[in-house]
């Protein structure tokens, strides 16, 4: 493919447009991810970025989404869309890592990118 692609980014630490608009609440629910991921798919966007982080970054009280069972129930769920899986290497060993990405890879069929975060 040639051109820019484009993506968004899965909620799974929630909206937060309620900062900005207080009709809109905060929610990180699989619902509402799989609404978003599969709608943007539709649309035809290209990727989404799927955040690791152990718990939700403005607060612990917040619901997050773990990324790589989120990633594995996205890939079983859509057909198109590539996900990426942002992954902070010093939280889980290599070895792991790989067998998590391979399954996914596996049950994606191909759609699966890693992004590799240092923090």
């Amino acid at each position: 493919m040639t051109g820019p692609r484009f993506g968004v980014w899965a909620n799974v630490y929630g909206t937060w447009a309620s900062a900005h608009h207080p009709a809109d609440p905060v929610d990180a629910s699989w619902e509402r991810n799989l609404a978003l991921v599969r709608r943007a798919e539709e649309l035809g966007f290209h990727s989404t970025l799927i955040a690791q982080h152990v718990i939700n970054p403005f607060s612990s009280e917040w619901d997050q989404l773990e990324t790589w069972t989120s990633a594995a129930a996205l890939a079983a769920s859509t057909s198109t869309i590539e996900l990426i899986a942002a992954i902070k290497p010093l939280l889980f060993h290599p070895v792991v890592l790989a067998k998590q990405a391979a399954n996914i890879e596996e049950i994606s069929g191909g759609r699966l990118s890693l992004n590799v975060v240092n923090a």
